[in-house]
C-alpha cells in the first residue's frame, strides 16, 4: 500500500507534462520490434489508471487515517508518562484601617513533576476501541477496492469506445471511397453521353456528407481518446495522437462468459468489497455498543510521580505511587444516549447492508440479461453486413454496367454502412455487458 501511495504522489507531481512521456515509456518494451508501435492493451491502461487515477487517492488516505487511529487506540495498552515544571510569582499587600503602611509580600515558587500512569483493567474497553478501529480500517480498505474496480470498468468502457470511435471512423472512410468512385463513374456516364447531369450532382451530394460524417467520427474519436485519458489519470494533449504511435488492441471478438447467473449472484455475495464495508462498518458499529455500555463500568489505573516544589533551592522533593479507581456516577444520561446512538447507527448499517444486497441482486440480473441479449445480437449483426456486403457487390455491378439507378447504389451503401455499425455497437454492448456483470460480482 506504501508504494501505491509512494508511486500516485510521483506521477501526480509530474502531471500533465509527464503524463504522456510515463504512457510512452510503459508501452516502449511492447514496441521495440514494431516499427508501428506497441499495443495499447487494456490490462496496461487499466494498471496505469490504477496507479495514476487521482480519484483513487481519497480512499488511498482514507486508509491511512484509519490505520493511524489503530495505532491511537493501542496507545491505551502502553503506559503513559508525563513531566511538568514552572515558576510562579506571588505578590501579597496587606493593608490595615487607618495605617499609611502596607505589607508587601513576594512569594517564588519552583515545581516540578514527573508522572507514570497505567490503565490496570477497564473491563475490555480499551480492546473494544482497538477493534472497532480495525473494523473501520478493514470497511476503507474494501472501500479502496470498490472504487479501484470502479475505475477498471470505467476504463474498459473508454478503452471499447475507443475502438468503436475508430472503426466507425473506418467505416465512414469507406463509405467517402465509395461515394468517390460512384462520383469518378457518374462523371464517365456524363461525358459519354449515357447519364444526366444529376447522376453527377446526387453522387457529389453523397460525397459531400460522407466527408462530413467523417469529420464528426474523427472528432468523435479524438473525444474517446480523451474519455480514456481521462480515466486512466492522464491530461490529454490534443497535439500528441496516440493512436499514431500505438496500435491499440482491437481484439473485440466475443467470448463464452461461462458462468450460470446463480453463481454470479453468490459471487457478488462473496466478492463485492463495498457489501465487505458494509459488512465491516456495521461489525465496527455493533462493537461500538459494547464500548458505549463500558462506561457504566469502573476503570482501575496504577499512578506513580516524582514531585519537586518549594519556594527557592534545593526544593524539597518526594515520590507518590497508588492505584485509581474512577467510576462515573451521573452524567447527564450520556451513557445511555451514546449507546442509544450506537445501537441507531448498528440498525442504520444492516439496513445499507440490505439494501446494497438488494441492489447487487439487481445488478447482477440485469447484466445477466444484457450479456446474454448482446451476445443473441451479434450473430443477427453479423449476418445483416454479409448480406448487405452481397447487396452491395451486386448493385455496385449493375451502377458500373449503367443498369442501376444512383438512389439504388445510394440506398445500398446506406445499408452497408447502418449493417457495419450496427455490428460495431453490438460487439461493443457485448463488451461493455461484459464488464458491467464482471463489476457487478466484484472483479475486474
Amino acid at each position: 500500500m506504501r508504494r501505491v501511495r509512494k508511486i500516485i504522489i510521483r506521477y501526480l507531481r509530474f502531471l500533465p507534462a509527464a503524463a504522456v512521456l510515463l504512457l510512452i515509456l510503459l508501452f516502449s518494451a511492447a514496441s521495440a520490434d514494431d516499427k508501428t508501435g506497441g499495443v495499447l492493451t487494456l490490462d496496461n491502461c487499466i494498471d496505469l489508471a490504477l496507479k495514476q487515477q487521482p480519484n483513487l487517492m481519497y480512499y488511498l488516505y482514507q486508509i491511512h487515517a484509519n490505520e493511524a487511529q489503530v495505532g491511537q487506540a493501542q496507545s491505551g495498552f502502553y503506559p503513559s508518562l508525563d513531566i511538568q515544571g514552572g515558576y510562579s510569582r506571588d505578590q501579597l499587600i496587606n493593608k490595615y484601617n487607618n495605617n499609611p503602611f502596607s505589607t508587601v509580600i513576594n512569594k517564588d515558587d519552583y515545581y516540578g513533576n514527573v508522572q507514570l500512569s497505567q490503565t490496570i483493567f477497564d473491563f475490555g474497553k480499551t480492546l473494544t476501541g482497538v477493534k472497532i478501529k480495525n473494523y473501520n480500517l478493514l470497511s476503507s480498505k474494501k472501500d479502496y477496492e470498490a472504487q479501484a474496480n470502479i475505475t477498471a470498468f470505467n476504463v474498459k468502457g473508454s478503452y471499447y469506445g475507443v475502438i468503436k470511435a475508430m472503426r466507425a471512423r473506418d467505416v465512414d472512410n469507406e463509405t467517402v471511397t465509395k461515394y468517390v468512385k460512384q462520383f469518378d463513374q457518374a462523371n464517365d456516364f456524363y461525358k459519354a453521353g449515357t447519364k444526366a447531369r444529376y447522376d453527377v450532382t446526387q453522387a457529389e451530394v453523397n460525397l459531400s456528407s460522407a466527408k462530413i460524417s467523417l469529420m464528426n467520427s474523427e472528432n468523435t474519436l479524438a473525444v474517446a481518446w480523451d474519455n480514456l485519458t481521462t480515466t486512466m489519470g492522464i491530461i490529454y494533449d490534443a497535439s500528441f495522437k496516440i493512436d499514431t504511435g500505438f496500435k491499440i488492441d482491437e481484439d473485440m471478438t466475443p467470448k463464452p462468459f461461462g458462468i450460470k447467473f446463480e453463481d454470479a449472484l453468490e459471487s457478488a455475495y462473496n466478492n463485492r468489497p463495498d457489501l465487505m464495508s458494509a459488512i465491516a462498518a456495521k461489525d465496527a458499529a455493533e462493537k461500538n455498543i459494547e464500548y458505549a455500555k463500558k462506561d457504566y463500568l469502573p476503570v482501575i489505573s496504577g499512578m506513580a510521580s516524582y514531585n519537586y516544589d518549594d519556594n527557592r533551592f534545593p526544593l524539597n522533593n518526594g515520590w507518590m505511587a497508588g492505584v485509581v479507581v474512577k467510576l462515573n456516577i451521573f452524567s447527564g444520561f450520556n451513557t445511555k444516549y451514546k449507546t442509544a446512538e450506537a445501537r441507531a447507527s448498528m440498525d442504520s448499517a444492516e439496513t445499507k447492508i440490505q439494501s446494497l444486497k438488494l441492489s447487487i441482486y439487481s445488478g447482477v440480473k440485469q447484466s445477466y440479461l444484457n450479456l446474454k441479449l448482446a451476445a443473441d445480437i451479434i450473430p443477427a449483426a453479423e449476418l445483416q453486413v454479409k448480406l448487405a456486403q452481397e447487396n452491395l457487390d451486386i448493385i455496385t455491378l449493375k451502377y458500373e454496367a449503367g443498369l442501376a439507378s444512383p438512389v439504388d447504389y445510394t440506398d445500398a451503401v446506406v445499408q452497408y454502412k447502418s449493417a457495419k455499425l450496427t455490428y460495431i455497437n453490438a460487439l461493443y454492448n457485448f463488451k461493455i455487458a461484459e464488464a458491467a456483470i464482471l463489476w457487478a460480482i466484484g472483479s475486474r
